[in-house]
């Protein structure tokens, strides 16, 4: 489906403002979705491609992403429980089957293995073909050569079983992270079971591990913060110059519909927005108030559908105007207005 080539900065380290943010360089190809007999018709069109039988074997097969509702006994409702792949990938699977999709699930099945950038063979309930052409026709018009993963937290590989879970919670948790053989001094944190900061046993419990992850980093090196919603996962990607960030919804209808202003978005680093895409949204929407408090940006997002993409180019004229010691504006010298610590307490949800 898709045949873009590009170089790519792999495992080079970019000082993001004063935190440390790994690129981790992946396939220089964006990947390849492949649709089953089930979507025949989408593939005549071109939206997507048959899998050849000889390889369709090598493709693992994993769960249909998704969100349940679980109960919440203390709050009396019911709090969401997101299904991801993103552990897995972050494991090192880059070729999946989406088996066995349920009604409702291809389109979000497609967007996620875009998102993380894996080749991925999916087969569809017929009711969602209609559905499922849209959002391949959306992912198609925003596919360019894949950027490096940003992170900064470095989780040292273990054959602990409980290891898996943990990942699946920093992934929820927007948490940025990649798996690592050992400890990488060029991050800010690294994780690793069994030592004095994360013992093995905290991990039984993966709300209170991921909880003590975000406390070890710091909130102010965490490289994506999402206020006002705790169904979305993000996905950073970058080099020097410029950042793309995937939004990845996955509320029981998907949609952020808050209002205009559906999630406010705080990245670390100072960029300014160049294009934002939405699937379902407004085609001329646009990010909204975007502010520099101190090192990071801060924007609202509108209303998208499943996902969402947000191209951010760094800010260069504040770093000239610094250099030739030209007094800077009040928001571009960090002291500009934040987003309300009141506000912040309303709409951020762990």
């Amino acid at each position: 489906m898709r045949s873009v080539s590009a170089l790519l900065l792999a495992g080079a380290t970019v000082l993001t403002h004063g935190v440390l943010a790994t690129a981790v360089g992946q396939s220089a190809a964006p990947s390849k979705l492949y649709l089953t007999a089930a979507a025949s018709s989408l593939v005549e069109q071109g939206l997507a491609a048959a899998p050849a039988a000889s390889d369709a074997a090598s493709y693992q097969e994993i769960p249909s992403p998704g969100v349940r509702y679980l109960p919440n006994v203390a709050r009396a409702t019911n709090v969401p429980w997101i299904d991801s792949n993103g552990w897995r990938f972050a494991r090192g699977m880059r070729k999946v089957s989406y088996a066995n999709v349920p009604a409702g699930s291809a389109s979000l099945a497609a967007a996620e293995a875009f998102v993380f950038n894996v080749d991925a063979i999916i087969n569809p309930d017929p009711k969602d073909l209609e559905d499922l052409g849209k959002m391949l026709r959306f992912l198609k018009a925003n596919e360019q050569a894949p950027l490096p993963d940003m992170v900064n937290i470095g989780v040292v590989d273990s054959p602990s079983p409980l290891l898996n879970e943990v990942l699946n919670l920093l992934t929820r948790r927007n948490l940025l992270y990649k798996v690592v053989p050992a400890p990488d001094r060029t991050l800010d944190l690294n994780v690793q079971l069994g030592t004095p900061d994360f013992p093995a046993e905290a991990a039984a419990n993966p709300y209170e591990f991921a909880a003590r992850v975000r406390a070890k980093l710091g909130d102010d090196k965490r490289l994506v913060r999402l206020y006002g919603t705790s169904t979305v996962i993000a996905r950073l990607t970058g080099d020097k110059s410029r950042a793309r960030l995937y939004l990845l919804s996955f509320g029981s209808r998907r949609q952020q519909d808050a209002g205009a202003q559906a999630i406010r978005i705080r990245v670390q680093g100072r960029y300014q927005p160049a294009k934002f895409a939405a699937y379902g949204g407004n085609p001329d929407a646009k990010v909204s108030d975007v502010r520099h408090p101190g090192t990071t940006t801060e924007f609202w997002v509108p209303n998208f559908n499943t996902c969402a993409i947000i191209d951010l180019e760094e800010e260069v004229i504040s770093r000239a105007r610094a250099r030739d010691g030209t007094r800077l504006p009040g928001p571009l010298r960090g002291g500009g207005e934040r987003f309300d610590s009141r506000a912040r307490e309303r709409f951020f949800r762990p």
